[in-house]
């Protein structure tokens, strides 16, 4: 068994390595179809282990036995298995529906090699049991995504993007090194399993760690890299920004369980930051008028939950974060891919320009119907489930205040997600739309985005599969009891009274406060009477994107420019790029003085000698 641990990562290695050799000679479907079946081999390879880890036991191996302290050693347990899934499983979903929505661009070996390539190096990292293979995987993700997202680099937009991510991402990641590096002084091993690494792993360690994860994984204040990430192909949102990038920092602060006991500062931390998060991403995803951008920001928000989730700290806070990691993988996944699909159709995700869309593209808004009433939290869904046990986990562990922001910002979710729904799928389709042949989604981009709605609603119906099979080893691995039971639609087993029905009701009652803001403003089909200007206002007239977003931008303005963080890291960009040109003209006219050069090359000399 031990030896099917490297499987995955040869399959997709050699699969790269085939495309490389073959590109050339390939059609780009057909790259596309060996890039689907080697993610497929990949999931194959990982469902092989998963009785035996789900079994409680761990599959191990050393890559390089030759070498007597390899830094390749794998190491699968629950968790990894959860986020090997994720990167296997909805990879190859979306890597199905990349055959038809890349069939017509130009550098498909380029995108399918890193889209594998990307895969490799997130099941690298959630595998690794030597620190240095977790930062050697955690910079290769990050080298991928600065690639995909500027997959498209002769435009300016898709490069500046990259560079973003690049910076934004890249900086941050030293912080993980560092932490790597100390415990290696004061632990003497990079093997993270090692008694030794827990007895050294202060707060000082936890926070450096926390920085590093905090980037990757869009948290507030390092987050605003996402949005600009969206000029990559639709495929790429998918897969990096919702399913599996900003996954790589959860995977970091849920390890930490399984590395060191937590002190209670470690919680309350972990909670203010994503407290933070989750409100910021859902007040700037209120305003947007770009599709891709919405989820985007709705990304932001809802990392913020599952960081919340784990920094409650109790079995059923660990239980609610890898229900809602696994879960929102899969119906945020959704959601891009099928906005990937009318963007596709219409030439634009501009929801001013979008409306109608439903009658031409009716199985797209069906699958794009499940996908949405997930992430708002509708009964029979997985977003539901997650919701629940959000709350439930909350309200059990006394946090209130978690409660009610939670809370808050689901009805915010329900909010800007109906209003992207019905500005893209229903009412009158636009002036722009109405000289353009709208074509429904492939077969291949419809099963792609089919297959994650489609678990979307087998995790709501039946919850207890994903309980039992990836979220109790999940839990096992960070050190949690996993005692928790779970029926359909999400009913507790071994729970009764006061929290699981109040977690219930929260879940459901953020949808109906929404429901019942929109029926108050629907307007009557009779018509109106209302003048305004001695102009009658149209039949049917209702708010539209931009009422929505010029009045969510009016009133929360003064919110959105005090937590908007651009500003300051422009600034602090700007003053280096000063200095740094202050520095060039010194040294151009030291060139020009030999003496001058002389003297100020004794001058660093002597500053040097001072230090040391």
């Amino acid at each position: 068994m031990n030896a099917l641990a490297g499987f995955s990562l040869v399959i997709l290695l050699g699969g790269v390595v085939v495309l490389f050799l073959s590109g050339r000679f390939l059609s780009t479907k057909a790259k596309g179809w060996l890039a689907f079946v080697t993610g497929l081999l990949a999931l194959g390879s990982i469902l092989w282990m998963a009785p035996s880890i789900i079994n409680g036991q761990t599959v191990e191996l050393n890559l390089f036995p030759w070498q007597a302290e390899s830094p390749f050693l794998l190491y699968f347990d629950g968790l990894s298995l959860v986020f090997s899934l994720m990167a296997a499983g909805i990879g190859s979903a979306i890597l199905v529906y990349c055959i038809d929505y890349m069939k017509h661009e130009t550098g498909t070996t380029r995108f399918y090699m890193l889209m594998l390539t990307f895969i490799a190096g997130l099941i690298g990292l959630v595998s690794a049991r030597s620190l240095i293979m977790v930062y050697l995987c955690w910079e290769v993700i990050g080298l991928c995504s600065y690639f995909l997202v500027g997959f498209w680099y002769s435009e300016t937009v898709a490069v500046n993007g990259a560079r973003k991510v690049l910076v934004m991402t890249h900086i941050p990641g030293y912080a993980l090194l560092l932490a790597i590096l100390l415990l290696y002084k004061d632990a003497g091993t990079f093997i993270w399993t090692d008694p030794a690494i827990a007895a050294h792993f202060t707060t000082g360690i936890f926070l450096l760690i926390l920085i590093a994860a905090m980037a990757k994984s869009v948290m507030f204040p390092i987050h605003t890299w996402i949005p600009e990430a969206m000029n990559a192909p639709t495929p790429v949102s998918a897969l990096l920004h919702s399913a599996c990038y900003v996954k790589a920092g959860v995977y970091l602060v849920a390890r930490m369980y399984s590395i060191s006991p937590w002190q209670p500062s470690w919680n309350t931390i972990l909670l203010v930051v994503g407290c933070a998060t989750m409100i910021v991403g859902a007040l700037f995803a209120l305003a947007q008028t770009d599709l891709k951008r919405l989820l985007a920001f709705s990304t932001i928000s809802q990392l913020g939950y599952i960081m919340t989730a784990f920094g409650i700290g109790t079995p059923f806070g660990a239980l609610a974060g890898v229900f809602y990691v696994f879960s929102h993988g899969l119906f945020k996944g959704t959601l891009f891919l099928c906005a990937g699909a009318v963007q596709h159709a219409a030439g634009t995700r501009d929801m001013r320009l979008l409306g109608g869309m439903a009658k031409q593209m009716p199985r797209t808004a069906l699958i794009w119907l499940i996908a949405a009433g997930a992430i708002i939290g509708v009964p029979l869904t997985n977003g539901f489930v997650a919701k629940w046990l959000l709350y439930d986990a909350a309200l059990e562990s006394g946090a209130w205040v978690v409660v009610i922001i939670a809370w808050l910002v689901s009805t915010f979710t329900a909010f800007y997600i109906l209003k992207a729904t019905v500005s893209v799928f229903y009412g009158e389709p636009s002036d722009y739309l109405k000289d353009r042949k709208i074509e429904e989604a492939s077969t291949g981009m419809l099963t792609g985005m089919g297959i994650l709605a489609g678990f979307s609603l087998l995790f709501g119906i039946a919850p207890q599969l994903l309980v039992n099979w990836l979220a109790k080893p999940a839990m096992t691995a960070m050190k949690f009891e996993a005692s928790q039971s779970m029926t359909f639609l999400g009913f507790h087993m071994d729970q009764s009274g006061a929290p699981v029905t109040a977690g219930a009701v929260l879940a459901i009652s953020a949808l109906l406060v929404v429901w019942i803001i929109f029926a108050m403003r629907k307007p009557s089909p009779k018509g109106v009477s209302t003048f305004t200007g001695g102009d009658p206002l149209p039949e049917g007239n209702t708010l539209n994107t931009i009422d929505f977003s010029e009045f969510t931008e009016d009133v929360f303005a003064p919110a959105l420019t005090a937590l908007n963080p651009d500003p300051v890291y422009t600034g602090i960009w700007q003053g280096i790029y000063k200095f740094s040109q202050q520095i060039r003209k010194l040294a151009e006219n030291l060139e020009k003085s030999p003496v001058g050069l002389i003297l100020g090359a004794a001058v660093i000399l002597a500053v040097v000698i001072w230090l040391v």
